[in-house]
Order: C-alpha cells, then sequence, then structure tokens
C-alpha cells in the first residue's frame, strides 16, 4: 500500500495543472510522451496525476532542465507557495551531542604574518 503524503491533500495542491503545463511546453500529447521528455518513468507521470504520489525534488529538477523554468515557476505551477521546507527527521538536538569536546575550547583566529621584504 502506498503511502501519501500531506501535501497531496493540501487544497491548492494542483498537479495535473503543472503536467498539463509541461505538456504544453514540451508539446508532447500523452503523458506518457511526457515522461519519455522529463527521463522519468511513465509510472510516475501516473502516480502525480492520481494523486498517489507528491511530486519530489527530482522531477521539479528533470521538469527545469527540460523546459528551462524556474523551480520557483514550476513550484507556482504546482500550487506548492511555501516559503519554508521541511527537513524530514532530522533531529538537531541529537546531532549537537556528538560534537567533540575540543569544540567547546576558544576559537583562535589565524592571521596571516605580515609579508616581509626580502633583501
Amino acid at each position: 500500500m502506498r503511502k501519501n503524503t500531506a501535501i497531496v491533500y493540501r487544497a491548492g495542491y494542483t498537479p495535473n495543472h503543472l503536467l498539463d503545463t509541461l505538456m504544453v511546453r514540451l508539446e508532447v500529447k500523452s503523458d506518457a510522451a511526457l515522461a519519455r521528455a522529463l527521463c522519468v518513468p511513465a509510472s510516475t507521470i501516473s502516480k502525480v496525476r492520481h494523486r498517489q504520489m507528491a511530486v519530489n525534488s527530482s522531477l521539479l529538477l528533470a521538469a527545469h532542465d527540460a523546459t528551462e523554468m524556474s523551480i520557483r515557476e514550476l513550484r507556482n505551477l504546482l500550487g506548492d507557495t511555501e516559503t519554508k521546507y521541511w527537513l524530514g527527521d532530522l533531529d538537531f538536538g541529537r546531532a549537537q551531542e556528538r560534537i567533540p569536546a575540543f569544540a567547546d575550547r576558544p576559537r583562535v583566529l589565524h592571521t596571516a604574518a605580515p609579508m616581509q621584504a626580502h633583501a
């Protein structure tokens, strides 16, 4: 069973608008032709169109490479207007525990020695 992400259910999320715009821009007539133009599996396009999968970064980059549209422009077509990004399950508190003990020492800035003229 596939796990849908929360963005798939968001009110403004419109993957079909993005896919249809890409089809017009790349002058292709079917999802299979769009998949070939973007060099992605046809099943990926189908899953995105039927909201079984969210548009991921690799699909956005493929669309960017094929159309030279900016990622921001593609995300706007998608209806993804978030300005902040979710970083997954990163636990920043745990990452700080792994910092070596010597990191607590004061930082010493090394400055370049003044150049001396050679005689």
